[in-house]
């Protein structure tokens, strides 16, 4: 067997799926909330990925969820999205980079001066530079998908807090991102809605993409999900496989 055709064995015999989101010896923690804190976590979620991440019911996961989106710094280690990391001065490739995550919010995330179809378009409009007709297009199937009315013409501080997560998730799923990072994303919606957006993810990392469902265990339906979905929980500040 010739030298090449050992590299390629090789690199088969490693898990072959590539590397959307890596946290390499990574240390984080926000003074200002009752946050995610880690201590020297390593975690590799590759395309096709489902992976959980437990927290206690009061623990807050914004902070944590925009330092994986490079909106804040670690006090240690890296983050890689697709093999890049988000330092440096290339902002043109950090908004590509945004450009490729879907995100469900720990909390308020919602420009009350807009109205929510508004909203939802404009970090697509902002990040992916995109129509409002090829928006418009995705919106409208993802609508019918979770059998919800139009968004168009309503504003986020008169409708129903189910209403408003679903069309986060919405949001999150147009433009067929890459890495979807989920936090409490079933709060506020009934259990039986839950089907529906459990088979969105699942059809997403078919796809290739890879998710970081982010959540109280109240809020981890771990029973719907894959076997092959891998979970995790924070205990002393590091992260620990759960089963």
């Amino acid at each position: 067997m010739s030298s090449l055709e050992n590299n390629d064995s090789a690199s088969a015999e490693a898990d072959p799926r590539r590397e959307i989101l890596v946290l390499e010896d990574l240390s984080f923690r926000d003074l200002t909330r009752q946050s995610v804190t880690l201590r020297d976590a390593n975690l590799t979620i590759f395309e096709n990925d489902l992976v959980t991440l437990t927290l206690p019911p009061s623990m807050e996961s914004r902070a944590f969820t925009s330092m994986l989106l490079g909106l804040r710094m670690p006090q240690q280690g890296r983050v890689l999205f697709d093999g890049n990391e988000w330092t440096g001065e290339d902002y043109a490739l950090h908004d590509r980079m945004r450009s490729q995550i879907g995100r469900v919010f720990d909390g308020k995330a919602w420009v009350e001066n807009m109205n929510i179809y508004e909203n939802v378009v404009l970090p697509h409009q902002h990040h992916h530079h995109r129509t409002v007709k090829e928006l418009d297009r995705e919106i409208q199937y993802w609508s019918r998908r979770f059998d919800i009315e139009s968004m168009q013409n309503q504003r986020p501080a008169f409708v129903g807090k189910t209403f408003l997560r679903i069309c986060e998730w919405i949001r999150a799923l147009i433009g067929s991102p890459r890495l979807l990072l989920l936090e409490h994303p079933m709060r506020s919606v009934p259990r039986a809605r839950f089907p529906v957006l459990l088979q969105a993810v699942a059809s997403a990392t078919e796809a290739g993409a890879a998710a970081l469902w982010i959540a109280p265990s109240s809020d981890l339906p771990r029973d719907k999900f894959p076997t092959s979905a891998r979970h995790y929980q924070i205990h002393e500040f590091h992260l620990t496989p759960v089963g």
